[in-house]
């Protein structure tokens, strides 16, 4: 390869870890993208602005430039994907949730090489989506995040959908303990599922992050199974039993809708 082509590697190379650092870590500055990716700030900035320019990646006008990536890069990252179309029906609810509640939003979805099946062949749960809370205080989870099944409020309320054999064969005897609010045991967190599936959402008090109260709900296709979760998520100081129940109940009119919409 001659001198030129292999700087033009080098380019490309570099311009992609920029766009794989915004896509995880979005809204994101320069700065931010530097230290992740340990790329000087001007090759970091050089490369913003030829995204930018492609159409990969925008800012919002006005005040600090903190860049997400644009419908396009969506788009391609998720074309052939089941995770698409729970994307395109959630977004417009996921919005509403968020104003309703001041609170950031997640979305928490199957790889479609990933979703149960009847069979109860291997699950993995993943944040797909994130609409962050306006408040100054707020809860954040990186995109892609790998999301537990029996420790986070998404996979028990994923989980309280499946019928109570596959449940088991999912998560399997050997509970991870995240925190002292795991459930570590499987006939607590079969129990625990009965209850989920009563109240129609789940609840996560620290069970999977210190500090982070959050409620989930289920969506659901035309069979009735699981999809994915919508989840609303708050530090401790925003989060009691009280407020649980409040969430719950606008979590599981969301994921009502966004499971219509699937249909």
């Amino acid at each position: 390869m001659s001198p030129a082509a292999e700087s033009g590697m080098r380019v490309v190379r570099t311009a992609l870890r920029v766009l794989e650092a915004v896509s995880e870590l979005q809204p994101v500055g320069v700065s931010e993208i530097a230290r992740v990716t340990g790329v000087p700030k001007s090759s970091v900035q050089r490369c913003l602005v030829s995204l930018r320019e492609a159409g990969w990646i925008a800012a919002p006008p006005g005040g600090p430039q903190r860049w997400s990536l644009t419908g396009r890069a969506l788009a391609v990252g998720l074309r052939g994907s089941a995770e698409h179309g729970l994307r395109e029906a959630a977004h417009a609810v996921m919005q509403d949730l968020r104003d309703a509640t001041r609170e950031t939003i997640h979305l928490i979805g199957f790889g479609a090489e990933h979703a149960p099946a009847s069979d109860a062949g291997p699950a993995a749960l993943v944040v797909i989506d994130r609409l962050d809370s306006p408040e100054p205080v707020r809860t954040w989870v990186r995109l892609g995040t790998p999301v537990p099944l029996h420790a986070s409020c998404s996979g028990r309320a994923v989980l309280s959908r499946l019928p109570a054999v596959e449940a088991r064969s999912l998560v399997g005897d050997a509970l991870e303990r995240y925190s002292e609010q795991t459930i570590t045991d499987p006939d607590a967190l079969a129990a625990e599922l009965r209850a989920v599936r009563g109240r129609g959402y789940a609840i996560a008090d620290q069970s999977w992050r210190s500090g982070v109260g959050a409620v989930a709900a289920a969506v659901v296709d035309a069979a009735g199974r699981p999809v994915g979760a919508l989840a609303v998520s708050a530090p401790q100081q925003r989060f009691d039993a009280d407020r649980a129940v409040t969430l719950g109940a606008a979590a599981v009119a969301a994921a009502e809708r966004v499971s219509a919409a699937m249909r």
